[in-house]
């Protein structure tokens, strides 16, 4: 039904009256779905339950996501920490997960079993108060002074003095005078002389590999009996230390165990390497003992409840960990304490969160972020490159398991291609969240609202705002919503307009943010809008805005560049004369339309021939043209517009052209929402008050957008006045009525009239009237 808005209608009310900021601010509310969603994640212990968020991405948004995970991990428990240890093969680390704040310990007990076993071991080699093993040393060293003695003995005997050497002994003949035979003398000696030298020391050096065979036996013998004193010493020393770690780790077995095989493992190896000198073992002794490393990796000793983690750049060393390498005189080198955890293994128990585009950004980390997902561990084994060639020490440690939720933050498109294209992705990415950015207001949207705007000032630091700037904030989400009774949250152009607004302030030097600044920022007009308007009032662009004009209408566009919209009218004329029932559309037989405005021309003259034809055919075609306007032009608004300038061609009675309409129909001549009504609104107004004035002018719409409604304050200003009118309509009997109709000719005397007119192409005469 046609009727004219009153302003209570159009006029947008966003009431703050008993609305304040509340001390402890709840979670958002277009993030009530996201978060059942996440919670689903966090529940279901499966693989592949991730989530996928399609989201702008924001600061605030995502410290709210934030805290969400963790308030439903705080009981969870303590995370486990992970580390790294040497057992038996240096090149290949072996994992341990322990309790969290175990790692440090775990370290820390190795540290003081070696500084222990370095300790009591040099005192067993240096110290004499073991009676025992003194007195082993003592007799070994004593038989070994008689047999080296005895050797002497026999030499002196023979004309010879006796010289250690690397081999054993050598031997040197001796003059009469006592004196060493030099190699000159030897030389100069008769050959009976030499030989009866030589047969000498073959007999000595006989004589001195038995000595050196039984000081080997002897040493052998001996220092096995030192070894079992080494044993019980060992023993003796090490039980305090040995009892700590049952202690510490005693529900740990394989901690335990670990700790147990390096006491055992240390006190065998060195045993097997005594040699009585600590001066000779000792470089042995060190690499023994200090072998054994423990890299913990993650550490989560003040962590009460599993992490909940953002990597912001999520590289493959940030996402799996690393091996690093060390240059060493020429060399790269590594080792055990250069392995770095990386994000996956410090949120492991818990949720990591990471932006797509970051992630895909980073060569091969997708690849690698995927890989692990799908097998469950890290493997660090992706880090042999360039470096570990020119390494001789590269290192193969075991791949480490983790679990944990994956929160991944990027837009629809993304979504679509990776779900469409990308097997693995639908594997590990069950859960889709989406914000709701379409809000119906309540009181409690206008708290969460107002507390939104605060935070978002806080934050970025700017002034705060008055009631009225909130209510014209709110007008503008509304205004993005198309719907005065919902917000679109948009967090991106909320702080666009608040920081424009806000420098405003600054430079105004002012301390708050009033109504009339975010509507400055708002409603600012681009150079394009002032160019076309402009071109209205030089009359360069056609518009007649105060007769009744036949088969001239006043429709409505939208102009989008992209970063802004406006409206602009245009004007739609129609002629009609003798033919078959056509429709030629000037834009379409010039291929100046898109599909959408296409199926509309084609659904216009299903609707046409039942308005006016009825089962006869018609007689006429109709010749409709969009006036100076040479770009595409697509959408089904302009089709009640269409429609009416048609009919007021045929009938020959002129349309009110202080009234601009916009509107869809459908087959059935009922009329359809249109998108950009405030635009089409705002845009007919400007030129009207540009080309005349805005006295009694007004703009036809389908009853189905009063809900869109969401007007400038110029215009809402205007409405109030009673200058400026919207009317709504629900059909195309109700548009006629607004359009042509009047106290002269109504509905019927009007179909009538095209129906005789009608009548005129076809050779017929009128039989029928309207009733």
């Amino acid at each position: 039904m046609k009727r004219k808005l009153t302003p209570k209608e159009i006029i947008y009310d966003f009431n703050l009256d008993n609305i304040h900021l509340r001390e402890e601010i709840n979670n958002m509310p277009e993030y009530d779905e996201v978060y059942k969603k996440i919670k689903t994640a966090l529940e279901i212990d499966r693989d592949g339950y991730n989530v996928y968020l399609i989201d702008d991405f924001s600061k605030h948004k995502l410290e709210a996501v934030i805290e969400f995970v963790k308030e439903n991990l705080k009981n969870k428990g303590k995370p486990q920490d992970i580390c790294y240890v040497i057992k038996d093969d240096e090149k290949h680390p072996k994992i341990l997960f322990l309790p969290g704040g175990k790692g440090k310990k775990l370290k820390e007990t190795l540290e003081n079993i070696q500084r222990v076993y370095s300790e009591i071991t040099y005192e067993f080699y240096n110290n004499s108060a073991n009676k025992e093993k003194e007195e082993i040393i003592e007799n070994l060293q004593q038989k070994r002074n008689d047999l080296i003695n005895k050797l002497i003995k026999m030499s002196e005997d023979e004309g010879f003095t006796v010289r250690p050497s690397q081999n054993g002994f050598t031997f040197i003949p001796i003059k009469g005078e006592g004196e060493l035979m030099n190699e000159k003398e030897y030389d100069s000696l008769e050959i009976k002389e030499k030989e009866d030298i030589l047969n000498k020391v073959s007999g000595l050096k006989s004589r001195a590999q038995e000595i050196i065979e039984e000081l080997k036996e002897m040493e052998l013998s001996e220092v096995e009996k030192i070894k079992s004193i080494m044993e019980e010493y060992y023993k003796k020393e090490t039980s305090k230390i040995r009892k700590e770690i049952l202690d510490e780790f005693g529900n740990n077995e394989e901690i335990k165990e670990f700790l147990k095989g390096v006491c055992d493992n240390i006190e065998d190896n060195i045993k097997n390497i005594y040699s009585i000198n600590y001066d000779d073992d000792e470089e042995e002794i060190n690499e023994i003992i200090y072998k054994y490393i423990v890299n913990v990796i993650v550490d989560n000793s003040e962590n009460d409840a599993p992490q909940v983690i953002f990597e912001e750049d999520p590289s493959i060393s940030n996402i799996l960990g690393s091996i690093e390498y060390e240059n060493k005189n020429g060399t790269y080198v590594t080792d055990i304490s250069l392995i770095k955890g990386g994000s996956f293994l410090k949120a492991n128990g818990g949720c990591l969160i990471l932006r797509i585009n970051n992630l895909l950004n980073n060569q091969s980390a997708y690849y690698y972020f995927k890989k692990s997902l799908m097998s469950g561990k890290v493997n660090l084994d992706y880090n042999k490159g360039y470096l570990e060639l020119l390494s001789l020490s590269g290192l193969k440690p075991e791949p480490i398991r983790f679990s944990e939720k994956i929160i991944l933050i990027g837009d629809y498109q993304t979504y679509d291609l990776l779900y469409s294209y990308d097997e693995d992705f639908k594997k590990i990415f069950k859960i889709r969240a989406e914000q709701k950015s379409l809000l119906d207001i309540n009181n409690e949207i206008k708290q969460s609202f107002l507390e939104k705007v605060d935070i978002i000032c806080k934050n970025s630091k700017l002034n705060s705002l008055s009631k009225e700037a909130v209510k014209e904030l709110a007008k503008f989400s509304s205004r993005k919503a198309e719907n005065k009774n919902k917000l679109f949250i948009d967090d991106y152009e909320l702080r666009r307009v608040l920081m424009i607004s806000d420098n405003k302030v600054k430079n105004d030097n002012r301390t708050k943010i009033e109504g009339k600044d975010i509507i400055d920022t708002v409603y600012d007009e681009e150079s394009i809008e002032k160019e076309i308007g402009q071109s209205y009032k030089e009359n360069k662009i056609f518009i007649n805005v105060k007769d009744k004009l036949i088969g001239q209408i006043n429709g409505l566009s939208v102009i989008d560049t992209g970063y802004f919209s406006f409206g602009k009218p245009i004007k739609i004329t129609c002629s009609c004369y003798k033919g078959d029932g056509n429709i030629i559309d000037v834009q379409k037989e010039s291929d100046l339309s898109g599909k959408i405005h296409n199926k509309a021309i084609s659904t216009l003259r299903g609707y046409v021939n039942t308005l006016i034809g009825g089962y006869e055919k018609l007689s006429v075609d109709f010749h409709l043209s969009f006036e100076q306007l040479y770009g595409r032009i697509d959408g089904d608004s302009a089709s009640v517009a269409e429609v009416i300038s048609m009919i007021s061609a045929l009938s020959k009675i002129g349309i009110r052209q202080n009234i601009a309409v916009t509107g869809s129909i459908n087959q059935f001549g009922e009329v359809q929402p249109i998108g950009g009504v405030n635009e089409k609104i705002e845009g007919f107004y400007k030129i009207c008050k540009l080309v005349d004035n805005i006295e009694g002018k007004g703009v036809l719409i389908p009853e189905s957008n009063i809900d869109s409604l969401v007007l400038n304050d110029e215009v809402e200003t205007e409405i109030k006045k009673g200058k400026f009118h919207i009317y709504s309509m629900a059909s195309i009997k109700d548009a006629l009525e607004v359009l042509i109709c009047d106290e002269t000719i109504g509905y019927k005397e009007l179909m009538n009239t095209v129906k005789k007119e009608l009548k005129k192409y076809s050779g017929k005469r009128t039989t029928k009237k309207v009733e």
